[in-house]
């Protein structure tokens, strides 16, 4: 980690506790170190890509839209980086400080501001944490339709910033589906709010400029969002099978069914890529209507061959869906060290036509075992197109390029076959080397936006590819 004089920045410093005071102004080393970071790893860097966080100049604190304006608008004029924090558990670095800058920690704009119970919605501030929103919500017998691994600390900008995606996505879909509108401090000081209608005619949707965003076109203060009523039933099924291609097989007939399960986990059970997979299961709501669909796809399944395990097995997984969070919330420092002992691995999350889905397993294994990288499991999530798979390498640097270029090998693949290289957790730093093959012409787009809207680069600058 890099460490950087603020000397020199006194004066920017000096204005922002004059902004805001200064208990919401951190410059000591420990707060520094802590925020120049998120949750990406060391092992999971390129060595032809590093990434070299340094200290941010500062961590402000803003308690509302105001205050947030008011540092972006002396950012601006100062010209230095300005670095949107959430819950710091981006896995791309996405929060990743590249230059000396300000980081805004909105954690303090915490506030659920008007729960709608009639309409199913909720007005909330961009800082509160989606475990704590959902926990109000079921005071009025509503509850968020985003639940991601990371419920424990991610906060609603963060994972709006990402397009985030959650273990009940099957039936709601992402952070960004259920984004009704918004409010977003822009480069230069404006703001900017979006209707909070569940579909309007009158032009482009500005909200989607944020919904992925990854706060380079602005920083997210306050979302509505669309909430769900509370299920009145829920049952959960654990089913194997005894090939990945027939649990796949199942998956895509019981999609073509219509299904929509809140849980959709599939994968390889153990490290053989040629054994039994796991397929966890769930449906919530109605009694009636979960009811049904979950007859139609245990018996899509069951025609592929499945078979259904103990009861506890779903509801252990479950249970401890959000236990890795809880893990990262106590000791997050130390995830990014990952690899540093020579242990190295790295998770690629990718979309693809579901008619591509099993060559693309085929050929990811085959790659490993030609490159001497370890094939760990793969799965699909939520989805038949949505497709995971882990892969490791032991050694030293020479086995983190190894191991990367597999990975960058595997992605040249994903784009060649029309899909993209990454489905959930966004873009930050890691994934910007792929960009212009992923996105051609409209890359160039975007870029021509970013300048537009923020002419001095201060905005998140390095992430997105932009």
């Amino acid at each position: 980690m890099a460490g950087h004089a603020n000397h020199g920045h006194a004066g920017t410093i000096g204005r922002l506790v004059d902004l805001l005071g200064r208990d919401a102004v951190l410059t000591g080393a420990a707060d520094l170190d802590l925020y120049a970071w998120d949750a990406l790893s060391h092992s999971r860097i390129h060595p032809a890509h590093p990434i070299v966080p340094v200290h941010p100049l500062c961590v402000c604190t803003p308690a509302d839209t105001a205050e947030v304006q008011a540092v972006v608008r002396l950012a601006n004029e100062v010209r230095v980086p300005l670095v949107p924090y959430g819950g710091g558990s981006g896995l791309m670095g996405a929060a990743a400080s590249l230059a000396p800058g300000i980081v805004a920690d909105l954690r303090r704009m915490n506030a659920v501001l008007e729960i709608d119970a009639d309409s199913r919605t909720a007005r909330v501030q961009a800082g509160a944490v989606l475990e704590t929103v959902d926990a109000e919500l079921h005071g009025s017998g509503l509850m968020l339709g985003h639940d991601p691994w990371t419920l424990p600390v991610a906060t609603v900008g963060g994972t709006v910033s990402t397009d985030g995606l959650g273990y009940r996505g099957g039936k709601y879909g992402s952070m960004g589906n259920q984004v009704l509108g918004l409010e977003a401090v822009l480069p230069q000081g404006d703001v900017c709010r979006t209707p909070a209608v569940s579909k309007h005619s009158t032009g482009v949707d500005l909200k989607h400029l944020f919904i992925g965003g990854e706060g380079c076109f602005g920083i997210v203060t306050e979302v509505t969002l669309r909430v769900f009523p509370v299920p009145e039933a829920r049952s959960l099924h654990a089913l194997r099978f005894d090939s990945f291609a027939a649990g796949f097989d199942a998956v895509c007939d019981l999609t073509r069914a219509g299904c929509r399960p809140i849980l959709f986990d599939y994968g390889d059970e153990t490290e053989d890529p040629d054994g039994p997979s796991i397929l966890f299961l769930g449906f919530e709501g109605n009694p009636d209507l979960a009811a049904a669909e979950e007859h139609v796809a245990l018996d899509a399944c069951g025609r592929r061959g499945s078979h259904e395990l103990a009861a506890e097995r779903a509801e252990h997984f479950w249970r401890e869906r959000h236990s890795a969070a809880r893990r990262f919330a106590a000791n997050r420092t130390e995830r990014r060290k990952r690899g540093q002992a020579g242990a190295h691995q790295d998770w690629v999350h990718v979309a693809l036509p579901a008619s591509r889905v099993l060559t693309f397993r085929r050929e990811a294994i085959a790659l490993a075992a030609a490159r001497g990288v370890r094939f760990r499991d793969s799965g699909l999530w939520t989805g038949p197109e949505l497709f995971s798979l882990r892969l490791a390498k032991e050694g030293g640097d020479r086995a983190r390029v190894e191991l990367g270029d597999t990975v960058a090998a595997l992605l040249d693949r994903v784009h060649a076959y029309g899909g993209s290289v990454e489905y959930c957790h966004g873009v930050g730093v890691k994934l910007a080397p792929f960009m212009v093959r992923e996105h051609g012409q409209s890359l160039d787009l975007m870029r021509s936006l970013k300048r537009c809207m923020d002419p001095n680069g201060i905005m998140n600058p390095g992430k997105l590819g932009l």
